[in-house]
């Protein structure tokens, strides 16, 4: 009995001494442009203000359909020290607004209110037709290969 009692003490000693797997924001870095990185997440669309003034001035403005991807954890994205742009790192990523191609304008419709893959390229938020702090420039739906994240 006290040999039991002394191997269970051990296994659960030695469970609670073994890493335990991090959080997105702790573990590998993806990167931006011109890597080419895998989210996962769920595809949904919101409306938003856009030209010409992105709601400024609302009775005036377009309203646009804007493609979102909340990704299943949260993810850091390293700056590229050689852009002007993606030159700051980022944490706490939740979500990317996504670009489709315009190849992809008639099919990617059928992924929306779905868990898919995606694989392009990341960039900062910095046009007016960005709304969020991430874009993605797609290349490819559901690729072959796991997320890295």
């Amino acid at each position: 009995m006290i040999l039991v009692l002394g191997r269970l003490v051990a296994v659960i000693f030695a469970i609670a001494l073994s890493p335990a797997p991090l959080p997105a924001q702790e573990g590998e870095w993806l990167a931006f442009y011109p890597s080419v990185a895998r989210i996962q997440g769920k595809l949904i669309k919101i409306q938003k203000y856009g030209k010409p003034s992105y709601g400024e001035n609302p009775e005036k403005d377009e309203t646009v359909e804007v493609a979102i991807l909340i990704l299943k954890s949260p993810v850091r994205i390293k700056a590229n020290p050689a852009s002007s742009v993606n030159n700051q790192s980022l944490a706490n990523i939740s979500f990317v607004q996504i670009i489709f191609p315009a190849e992809m304008a008639k099919t990617h419709g059928q992924y929306f209110d779905q868990e898919i893959v995606l694989a392009g390229n990341l960039v900062r938020g910095h046009k007016g037709e960005h709304f969020t702090d991430v874009v993605m420039e797609v290349k490819a739906i559901n690729p072959t290969g796991k997320p890295l994240y």
